[in-house]
């Protein structure tokens, strides 16, 4: 009988070490999922109440060959109250994602979504202009029977998972190809283009001279770090700022990760990256620097009473008549700059039409003078692969290869996740859109053919007489 309290004592402490185990073990897997089921539903929102495309074709497309344990993350889609929920495994990591006329779709991480501003709507630009076979002129330097076959044997089987390609030749529309599901009228996710739609916006507050880049970044945390204090606008475009952000997705809750499927302030998370170098002298490709760049226009904007997705209708997208681009934000309201961007590819060719243009439509100038140039020259320490926010087909300093050997190193390029490409071939006066999914490799040696063979079907377009 006198060892019973000490018996009891015993089974007492293991039940506690037991349910801390499990607490702990409860946790950890919660945070896991948080991210698996952020992502689906964020995806699914979009790709259903965005892109207007069936909910039971997403959930069967969307998610195969990621992770098997994405399997294990259920989706509902409310059709009504256009809101879509994801949890794991008995209720773990469950996210809400909720659709908004002109925003698209928010995580709702823990229901704090900012109100934002209802937007007026883009006005439709005016109708590409087509150009076919035989209509002589400066189309008479395309190969229309080879741009066909090409698009016509990269649909026929479609291994590399093409969405839509679309080729543009000084101002015209060449040829555009879709796969089944998919129309002229879908918008597709840009990934990683947000990136440039970023410094696009950027410069267009540039041109209205609302900010300049050689200014360093108004971050207040920052202001009493002897390093991060100097990081500029410029460092941030050029993927030079010397902070240390996580751009891992292999691993779940890297800070990439987090940033974009759970927190509800992405620039927060990026801004408190420490630095491991000092502005300007390396490079290391981060989400976290879009995000802090989008974050800081939108605080810029808004001390002069501007919102910064009207800007971005008034300033850029309006004028060129890009009406299906959609900026998508986070939970406090502002553009993951990083990331979610939607637009049809024939609004995606009107971005790369008004780089080919120097930043001009029509009769206005919208981008300054040069900034075409600016993203598209080698950022000091990238081994001239990147520009501002823009990829370069540059060959590096020891042996690199260019991204597209077919192609001259005057191209530069828009790019995203699986192969969402903009590329800007100024030689030939040419832009060629080109979305899908090509998922589990990397999609610019599978997509690089198709691309050489549309670059080969045009000729070299003749200097312009000087102004």
């Amino acid at each position: 009988m006198t060892g019973q309290p000490w018996i009891n004592r015993v089974a007492l402490g293991s039940a506690l070490i037991a349910a801390v185990t499990l607490a702990y073990v409860g946790f950890q897997a919660d945070r896991l999922a948080r991210i698996g089921a952020g992502y689906k539903a964020k995806i699914a929102c979009s790709e259903v109440f965005l892109a207007g495309r069936n909910a039971e074709t997403v959930m069967n497309e969307e998610f195969d060959g990621i992770d098997p344990m994405m399997a294990r993350i259920k989706v509902h889609v409310d059709g009504d109250g256009r809101t879509v929920r994801a949890a794991g495994p008995l209720g773990f990591g469950q996210a809400r994602a909720l659709y908004r006329e002109g925003y698209g779709c928010t995580l709702a991480n823990g229901g704090r979504v900012n109100a934002l501003a209802d937007l007026e709507p883009i006005a439709a630009g005016a109708p590409w202009p087509r150009a076919a076979a035989g209509t002589g002129g400066a189309m008479a330097r395309v190969d229309y029977a080879a741009v066909d076959n090409a698009l016509t044997s990269a649909f026929e089987n479609n291994e590399a998972a093409h969405r839509a390609v679309l080729v543009a030749v000084d101002g015209k529309i060449i040829d555009e190809r879709y796969a089944d599901g998919f129309t002229k009228d879908t918008p597709f996710l840009s990934w990683s283009m947000a990136k440039s739609v970023t410094a696009t916006l950027i410069g267009a507050a540039v041109q209205r001279r609302l900010i300049s880049i050689d200014d360093t970044a108004p971050i207040a945390s920052w202001r009493d770090d002897p390093v991060r204090s100097r990081i500029t606008w410029r460092d941030l475009l050029q993927m030079q700022s010397g902070l240390a952000f996580e751009e891992e997705y292999g691993r779940p809750r890297s800070a990439v990760n987090r940033m974009l499927f759970e927190a509800a302030d992405a620039s927060g998370l990026a801004a408190r990256s420490p630095a491991d170098h000092a502005p300007g002298e390396s490079w290391y490709y981060s989400s976290g620097a879009s995000n802090i760049l989008a974050s800081l226009l939108r605080d810029r904007l808004n001390v002069q009473e501007l919102d910064d997705q009207q800007f971005a209708r008034d300033a850029l997208f309006g004028p060129i008549g890009a009406q299906s681009v959609t900026l998508e934000t986070d939970a406090k309201g502002a553009f993951i700059g990083s990331s979610f961007a939607y637009a049809t590819a024939r609004d995606w060719a009107r971005l790369g039409q008004l780089y080919l243009q120097d930043g001009t439509w029509g009769d206005t100038r919208l981008l300054p003078e040069g900034w075409a140039e600016f993203v598209a020259a080698p950022a000091s320490a990238s081994d001239n692969q990147y520009g501002a926010h823009f990829w370069l087909n540059r060959e590096g300093a020891n042996g690199r290869k260019r991204f597209l050997p077919g192609l001259p190193e005057d191209v530069y390029m828009m790019s995203g996740h699986e192969g969402q490409y903009v590329l800007i071939v100024p030689s030939k006066r040419m832009v060629i859109v080109r979305t899908g999914m090509t998922r589990g490799r990397n999609p610019m040696p599978v997509v690089a053919p198709l691309i050489t063979a549309i670059y080969d079907a045009v000729d070299e377009a003749p200097l312009r007489p000087a102004p």
